[in-house]
């Protein structure tokens, strides 16, 4: 459904659809939603309007306020020409104001700063403030919205939830069938355990994601597409200890081996996702005392 009108058109610009989720919110739906495209929201009040998220195609530009999920480029695209508000996480603000702090947190060398720079208009934001887990920001006539803290898969991760309207914005619990990403530097499974958890007791009349899964509107439904994408976490755990029962007892020897990306034909930087992906897995099973390692030769086993 497209949404037409001035409230829905003046805080951006781009060419993503609209589809109104309740009295104040609208999500704009760039590229279909997939990477490298999203679907943020746009909130308005009587006092303000505000933004949760940028991407390809749909950039805020009238907007008074902008709240960032996490500081992801396909998140913040085009923020450094943005001069109003920018808010994001306290936890990730670093990695939205320097560059140096987001290549580290990315684990990014120069050419691939360079790149996120071309394809996604991507800039610091010094001028960014932090928030924290709570916070409300009031957009007038009764219209506020609330950070959420979901880390794991950015340590700042948030999602907003959006009132009176009832919507609960997951950014990247996205829901979808590859599941949760956690390969940053700080990126934490047990975090992103903790934060599948709130994500299930949080009451909201509309869930929708930052990108192609959702709006869902009934509950149920709801849930269990965040249990599917909570039992990819399970799958990996297992395909970690399967591979160390069968002899992989370094991340470098599982990289290929299925544990996030089917064998076959694979991304560019399919490799480097999923040997981050693997040691995150196998420290996580070493504090739970499920394996035992790292060795001198950086080798696991099962305890």
């Amino acid at each position: 459904m497209t949404v037409e009108g001035k409230d829905t058109g003046r805080a951006y610009r781009g060419a993503a659809e609209a589809e109104r989720l309740g009295p104040h919110t609208v999500q704009l739906r760039a590229g279909g939603g997939k990477y490298p495209y999203g679907s943020p929201l746009l909130v308005t009040g009587t006092e303000r309007t505000a933004m949760l998220d940028s991407c390809l195609e749909a950039v805020p530009e009238d907007a008074d306020l902008l709240l960032i999920s996490h500081y992801h480029e396909d998140h913040t695209v085009g923020l450094g020409s943005f001069r109003g508000e920018v808010r994001v996480h306290e936890r990730d603000l670093d990695a939205v104001r320097a560059e140096d702090a987001f290549a580290e947190a990315m684990g990014m060398s120069e050419d691939a700063v360079a790149s996120v720079r071309r394809d996604f208009a991507w800039s610091p934001v010094p001028h960014a403030q932090g928030f924290a887990d709570g916070d409300v920001f009031d957009l007038g006539g009764g219209v506020r919205i609330t950070a959420v803290h979901l880390p794991g898969h950015t340590p700042g991760h948030c999602g907003f939830l959006v009132e009176p309207d009832g919507v609960l914005f997951l950014g990247d619990v996205d829901l979808s069938s590859f599941g949760p990403l956690y390969s940053d530097e700080e990126s934490g499974i047990a975090d992103f355990r903790a934060a599948l958890a709130r994500c299930a007791q949080i009451e909201a009349q509309v869930f929708t994601g930052a990108h192609h899964k959702g709006p869902y509107r009934d509950r149920e439904e709801y849930l269990a597409a965040l249990e599917a994408f909570s039992r990819v976490l399970d799958a990996r755990e297992q395909a970690v200890l399967d591979l160390v029962r069968a002899g992989a007892a370094t991340p470098e020897e599982m990289v290929g081996k299925g544990v996030v990306y089917r064998p076959g034909k694979r991304p560019s930087f399919a490799d480097g996702v999923e040997l981050r992906t693997c040691e995150k897995h196998l420290a996580d099973l070493a504090e739970r005392g499920v394996v035992r390692g790292p060795d001198a030769e950086g080798r696991y086993t099962l305890a």
